[in-house]
């Protein structure tokens, strides 16, 4: 009888456990698409960020055509553009490797990869742009001093305040987009050490 009891307490208390197992498979499959569907998110705002950024650099390209930058030489004019517009292309080009639609089933690993490969693209922007401004900067105020007269000294405070905030807000927006693409990379490694 005892020995009946115990077998019937051995069943029960596996079926328990296969139950709780199966509740348990069922949280690690829903934890992980929640912590896909957060990387997923996060990329698009960085996406978002960049684009919108794209966008206005695009509408003040037409800008530096208008009667008020006539001070400044057709060469001045031309070479900023052309470098607004690289920008737009760069990034345009780097966000290709932030594809969102792979991170609910696709591959983490291949992922990762390309958000590697983002990060190292968006530093590498920095060894053409920087140099560009040390040059662009002095260009640009030789153009603003030659014209000579009143508006130099306020082109030039405008310049320098304009320059000051756009540099804090591009140096912001670039520090947040690569914490947001190192939380995903983060968050990938312990997806797959958790796998394996």
């Amino acid at each position: 009888m005892e020995e009946q009891f115990n077998t019937a307490e051995l069943n029960e208390m596996k079926e328990q456990i296969s139950l709780l197992r199966r509740k348990l498979e069922k949280e690690t499959i829903v934890n992980e698409k929640l912590i896909r569907t957060s990387m997923r998110d996060k990329l698009k705002a960085v996406k978002r960020r960049s684009y919108i950024l794209c966008a206005i650099v695009l509408i003040s390209c037409p800008v530096w055509t208008t009667p008020i930058f006539n001070f400044h030489s057709p060469w001045f004019i031309g070479v900023t553009i052309a470098f607004l517009l690289i920008a737009v292309v760069y990034e345009i080009y780097c966000n290709q490797l932030l594809s969102t639609q792979n991170y609910i089933t696709g591959s983490l690993v291949d992922e990762a990869r390309k958000l590697n490969r983002y990060k190292q693209l968006s530093r590498q922007w920095h060894w053409f742009s920087i140099p560009f401004l040390c040059i662009w900067l002095p260009w640009f105020v030789y153009e603003a001093t030659s014209m000579g007269g009143f508006f130099v000294k306020n082109i030039l405070i405008g310049g320098l305040i304009g320059g000051t905030i756009g540099g804090i807000i591009g140096w912001h927006i670039y520090k947040k987009g690569q914490n947001a693409v190192n939380e995903v990379i983060d968050q990938i490694e312990e997806l797959t050490e958790e796998k394996e």
